[in-house]
C-alpha cells in the first residue's frame, strides 16, 4: 500500500513539474529579454523607427491612414461590420467564449505574446483564423481582435467589432509591431 501511495504521490509531483517547465519552454521561445533577436529595442532590423520597411509611415502599403485597401472604413471584404466571417460575434469558430482552445488560459493554448515598451508581458493573442487574431489583457480577459488587412498587417478591433484605428505590422522576422492611430509606433511588440 506504502509503494503504492508513493508512486502515485511521485508521479504528481512528476506531471507538475514537467508542466511547469514545458511552460517555461514555450514562453522562452518568445521571450525578447532572453533573445536579442527578438527585441526590437536591441535588434534593429525588427524595430519601425530603425528600419523605414516596416515603418508604416515610410511604407504605405501598410497604413491605413494613407492605403484604402489596408483601411476597414474603405474597405469592406476586412471589416467584420460588413463581412461577418471576420466577426467573433457573428462566427463561433472565431469566438473565444465559444472556442475555448483560443483563451490563454487553456492548457493546449498555442499562442503569442504582447510586450509593452519595457518588454513585459502585456497580453496574449491566439490565432482563432487565418485573417483573425484574438487579442487578451495581461489576466486573459478577451479585448478585441486583428482583422487581417494584407500580408503585413492587421487592424484591431473591439469586441463589439468598432475598428480602434490601431493596427500591427509584420517585423519581416518574428513577429509584430503594434501603432497607433496616427501611424506611430507604440514601442509594444508581439512575439
Amino acid at each position: 500500500m506504502r509503494i503504492f501511495a508513493f508512486s502515485i504521490l511521485t508521479l504528481a509531483l512528476f506531471l507538475s513539474y514537467s508542466s511547469d517547465a514545458q511552460q517555461f519552454v514555450v514562453f522562452k521561445r518568445h521571450d525578447p529579454n532572453k533573445d536579442p533577436n527578438l527585441n526590437p529595442y536591441l535588434n534593429t532590423a525588427i524595430n519601425p523607427d530603425s528600419n523605414s520597411m516596416i515603418n508604416p509611415y515610410y511604407n504605405w502599403n501598410i497604413n491605413p491612414i494613407r492605403n484604402n485597401e489596408v483601411s476597414p472604413a474603405f474597405n469592406g471584404l476586412i471589416n467584420p461590420k460588413t463581412n461577418l466571417a471576420l466577426d467573433p460575434q457573428s462566427n463561433d469558430v472565431l469566438n473565444p467564449v465559444i472556442m475555448k482552445s483560443l483563451l490563454p488560459a487553456n492548457p493546449s493554448w498555442n499562442g503569442t505574446y504582447i510586450f509593452n515598451k519595457n518588454n513585459e508581458i502585456f497580453g496574449y493573442l491566439s490565432q482563432a483564423s487565418q485573417n483573425v487574431m484574438i487579442s487578451f489583457d495581461i489576466s486573459g480577459t478577451w479585448n478585441g481582435y486583428f482583422v487581417k488587412a494584407n500580408s503585413q498587417m492587421y487592424n484591431f478591433f473591439t469586441v463589439a467589432g468598432v475598428w480602434t484605428g490601431m493596427f500591427i505590422c509584420y517585423d519581416n522576422s518574428s513577429g509584430f509591431n503594434l501603432f497607433d492611430k496616427s501611424g506611430k509606433w507604440t514601442g509594444m511588440h508581439i512575439k
